[in-house]
């Protein structure tokens, strides 16, 4: 009798560890950025990004900073300010590693979302950019832009997601820009120096 008690409990514990949902740890959160300094991360063309007190700082010049892996389908989130009126950067995904020889050094194949303190602007913040990528189709709300825009001190969450060959930028939870027809189906992800004061405090990932 005690045996088979043994027997049985040994069974249904088996049982249930069976049944116990296993987690997914591909689709959690992936934190980019650690708070204390760049690792995960490549400074291209002379870029002027540092760490300081767990902010991810650009400090003007060119160049760009330049994720270490690359990346498919996803989700990124990441928390940024501006810390003067009209600051100019760029958020870069599905990118390839190569830069320009040119002065800004910047990608010569990817995307950028536009990371400038203007709503009144051929590019505004928000707005999808093309660098040396093949074209696509992207609508923007500049109406949906206005309602949450901040001004240059206050913090805003970009979260932008990558889906096979489509886009979805948002901009403290509204919906500013989609895009069809995304051919660049994976590749880094980064930010642009382009003559800029900011600071960044979040950049995660979430697989799709």
């Amino acid at each position: 009798m005690k045996i088979f008690s043994t027997i049985s409990l040994s069974l249904m514990l088996s049982f249930l560890l069976g049944c116990t949902p296993v987690s997914d740890d591909s689709a959690k959160s992936i934190a980019l950025f650690n708070g204390k300094n760049l690792d995960g991360w490549e400074i291209q063309s002379n870029g002027q990004f540092s760490v300081e007190d767990g902010i991810l700082k650009l400090n003007k010049g060119k160049g760009w900073l330049r994720s270490s892996e690359t990346f498919a389908d996803f989700t990124m989130t990441i928390e940024f300010r501006f810390l003067e009126k009209d600051a100019n950067s760029g958020i870069f995904v599905r990118t390839g590693p190569d830069s320009k020889t040119d002065e800004g050094g910047w990608p010569n194949n990817g995307y950028q979302i536009q990371c400038i303190d203007m709503i009144e602007h051929q590019y505004p913040l928000g707005h999808l950019i093309p660098y040396g990528a093949p074209e696509f189709q992207s609508e923007s709300s500049i109406d949906a832009l206005k309602s949450v825009y901040k001004p240059a001190g206050e913090w805003h969450i970009y979260e932008i997601t990558c889906d096979g060959e489509t886009m979805e930028i948002k901009l403290n939870g509204a919906i500013i820009t989609t895009a069809t027809s995304i051919k660049n189906l994976t590749g880094h992800v980064g930010i642009q120096g382009e003559e800029g004061l900011l600071e960044f405090r979040k950049i995660d990932i979430e697989h799709l």
